[in-house]
């Protein structure tokens, strides 16, 4: 009977106890994504625009904002290697969600590039607007190289960009954000993929550091992907498409019920499921001029 009880109690203790153990990951997560925004704020502050999602040597924000989050002597490390293989095989607590258990490693990875084995993976990625990125024949002087579903390049401007110029990659500045800071977001979250073809939080890399608002958070809507295809995966299918259309990816979490999302004022706020499609693109633009609707939830 005492072992009956014993075991009644801890049936209903584990769900709290694991329900306790998430709020303290999400919550550390949250400290990650500020910790990244303040660092591109400082960032903003050296070079007066916000770093750029990626360039075509493949150099991303990962690595731009290293010097400004304490992390010195990982960019001193930086010998120009366009596949950036310095960041690709480190762990940096500061970019990975505690809630994800896929241990930052892929081993199975495979492509037709140099890379270390195995790579590494993380779980921020920053917003490149609220449609896809087309990711050949991008302009580098096409804002963001954003198009809309119908193909037009979008007039939307983001806080990140992906472009292929080197000397003169696109980037945006506080001033170009004419919806407001604290309408706009700078930073989510994705999972670390598993398997062969799966290399979501591949930050390291220009094809894998953003993430869009066209679809909801955690949508089941399967992310576009140019190379890579993994539909059994549940938190994030992928489909295969061709080279001339656009790349989407969602935010994505293992968190419960929704995302972290920084904003470009620092703050970072949750963000459900289930948000209001409307207020979510609105919140991925930077000059939509769109009547915002509050983020759900308050400022961390």
């Amino acid at each position: 009977m005492v072992i009956a009880i014993i075991g009644m109690l801890i049936a209903l203790l584990l769900p709290a106890v694991q329900a306790a153990r998430e709020a303290v990951r999400r919550m550390q997560c949250t400290n990650n994504q500020k910790q990244i925004v303040l660092a591109m704020h400082h960032y903003h502050d050296s070079f007066e625009t916000f770093p750029w999602a990626s360039r075509g040597d493949n150099m991303t924000w990962a690595t731009l904002v290293l010097p400004f989050s304490e992390k010195n002597q990982i960019f001193e490390n930086y010998d120009g290697n366009t596949i950036e293989t310095f960041i690709m095989d480190k762990v940096i607590s500061t970019y990975t969600c505690p809630s994800d258990s896929g241990n930052n490693k892929n081993e199975s990875f495979a492509l037709n590039i140099i890379l270390p084995s195995p790579i590494v993976l993380h779980n921020y990625i920053v917003c490149t607007g609220r449609e896809g990125v087309r990711y050949t024949g991008i302009s580098s002087n096409s804002r963001n190289g954003l198009i809309d579903e119908s193909g037009a390049t979008s007039q939307y401007l983001a806080v990140f960009n992906n472009s292929s110029s080197l000397n003169n990659p696109l980037v945006t500045a506080l001033t170009d954000i004419v919806d407001g800071t604290s309408n706009t977001v700078a930073l989510s979250e994705t999972v670390q993929g598993a398997g062969t073809m799966d290399i979501l939080g591949f930050i390291g890399s220009g094809a894998e550091c953003f993430f869009t608002t066209n679809q909801n958070p955690n949508t089941m809507v399967a992310d576009n992907d140019l190379f890579y295809t993994v539909t059994s995966h549940v938190r994030h299918p992928l489909v295969s498409i061709s080279a001339t259309y656009y790349v989407r990816r969602s935010a994505r979490s293992w968190h419960v019920g929704g995302v972290n999302a920084g904003l470009a004022d620092g703050s970072v706020r949750f963000i459900p499921d289930q948000i209001d499609l409307d207020v979510w693109h609105a919140a991925g633009s930077a000059n939509g001029g769109e009547i915002f609707v509050t983020l759900i939830s308050s400022d961390l």
